[in-house]
């Protein structure tokens, strides 16, 4: 049973793709058709996109850590030594994907509140 609660704690870090799907979304009418989701050291934004793009990408991000970071998981828990590693793990691939999470939030509520900007064209 114990072996259980390791690979059944993996899942509900899945819950963070829907999430991010659902920052999008529930401001979907509001947002800019062309988005910031690039920003400089000074947190000006450098690099565009499309809503749809931008939905694209941070989906597409998440779901590929997501793969990643399950299969790595199933596989320190398939090594089970020490047992207290798994849960270190599980601990940073939250922590990753919450800030993964945050960040995607970040992005939607900057092009929801910010003025427009216009990109500058380098030839």
């Amino acid at each position: 049973m114990k072996r259980k609660i390791p690979h059944l704690a993996i899942w509900p870090m899945w819950l963070a793709l829907p999430l991010t799907a659902f920052f999008y979304l529930n401001a979907w009418d509001q947002l800019p058709v062309r988005m910031a989701v690039h920003f400089d050291a000074n947190w000006q934004a450098n690099g565009w996109t499309t809503r749809e793009g931008a939905l694209q990408l941070g989906l597409s991000i998440m779901a590929f850590l997501l793969v990643l970071l399950t299969i790595a998981a199933y596989a320190i828990c398939l090594i089970g030594k020490p047992a207290s590693t798994i849960w270190i793990v599980l601990a940073t691939f939250y922590f990753s994907m919450g800030l993964l999470c945050y960040v995607n939030h970040g992005i939607v509520e900057y092009n929801l509140h910010s003025p427009p900007q216009r990109s500058t064209v380098r030839s």
